[in-house]
């Protein structure tokens, strides 16, 4: 009889565990929340929110909040359907996404703008002057070939090298004489166009009849020197008439015999050839020969003997009458 109490009673006891007593709704209304809260309250909060995603765009996701003060900590879990998780200022984790995963922490740096810096190298300018003024021009031997230096203001660099000159019989001559200069073999006080501004002569060759060398033009709208081909043709030093604006350049054969020929400048910056004289048989005659202003016709042509009489015929033409 006793063994069959005790069964008894046990089975009571644990029919009495199962009741639960009614608290007033308590328990509907309690969140479970683990962990120890403790310290005091501060004046100053500083919250850090971290947020752990296990996969982008998933519907769950895990925040843990700690806040220094009310010291709390735990863990809360949220659901929200087909929720979006916006970048934020810092993501920890070691999870993947679904295209292979990140690992480590992303940072959000903002871009710097760059800013180029430019240098500015000063520029040597080149010496100026006025092209129109040529007091100042110097000429010096270039050492290494048979060239001529151009310089200004006593410059010792050239603005201009004068090319293509035989200057052997200068260097000759110079070498020969110590009272001798470059100048004394450039002709530079002549304007051979009549444009106001003195031209160049260089003597390559003198003896006691003639003198013949190179010319040069001078330009005034850059202030250098032109080779000058129409009066080099004529290689003889020049005679310049300024009252008629004509040239004359003698070939003299003796101290008794020459030619001359008198240029006139055409408009066509050529030379026209207006009159031509032979002075021969030891200078005792003297034919003259004058061409019309296109240079080929002639216009008269006569002889005379020292004493100025002519000699033989006439053939100066004379105007037709109506």
């Amino acid at each position: 009889m006793k063994k069959c109490i005790l069964p008894v009673i046990l089975l009571a006891l644990l029919s009495g565990c199962g009741k639960v007593s009614d608290a007033s709704g308590m328990e509907s209304r309690i969140n479970i929340v683990s962990g120890t809260v403790e310290g005091t309250t501060r004046d100053r909060t500083t919250t850090e929110t971290e947020v752990t995603t296990d996969k982008l765009n998933s519907k769950s996701g895990t925040t843990t909040t700690k806040t220094a003060g009310d010291k709390v900590s735990g863990t809360t879990t949220t659901k929200s359907k087909n929720s979006s998780i916006q970048p934020a200022t810092r993501a920890s984790g070691g999870g993947r996404t679904s295209s292979g995963g990140n690992h480590g922490t992303t940072r959000h740096v903002p871009t710097a703008q760059r800013t180029t810096t430019t240098t500015v190298q000063p520029t040597t300018q080149a010496p100026t002057f006025d092209p129109k003024d040529y007091s100042s021009i110097s000429f010096a031997f270039n050492e290494s070939s048979n060239e001529i230096d151009v310089s200004r203001n006593g410059d010792p660099h050239a603005f201009q090298v004068l090319k293509d000159l035989d200057l052997s019989e200068i260097r000759n001559a110079l070498a020969n004489d110590s009272s001798k200069t470059i100048n004394d073999f450039i002709v530079r006080q002549n304007d051979f166009d009549f444009d106001g501004y003195p031209d160049l002569f260089i003597i390559e060759r003198q003896d006691d009849l003639n003198k013949t060398g190179k010319y040069y033009r001078y330009d005034p709208t850059k202030g250098t020197y032109t080779k000058w081909e129409e009066l080099n043709t004529q290689r003889f030093e020049v005679m310049v008439n300024s009252t008629e604006n004509s040239l004359t350049f003698y070939d003299k054969k003796d101290t008794l015999n020459y030619e001359a020929k008198t240029f006139e400048w055409g408009d066509n910056g050529l030379l026209v050839l207006r009159r031509v004289v032979k002075q021969y048989n030891d200078g005792e005659l003297i034919d003259t020969i004058v061409y019309a202003e296109n240079g080929y016709e002639i216009v008269s042509q006569e002889t005379r003997d020292s004493q100025g009489n002519l000699v033989g015929e006439d053939t100066t033409e004379q105007p037709q009458e109506d």
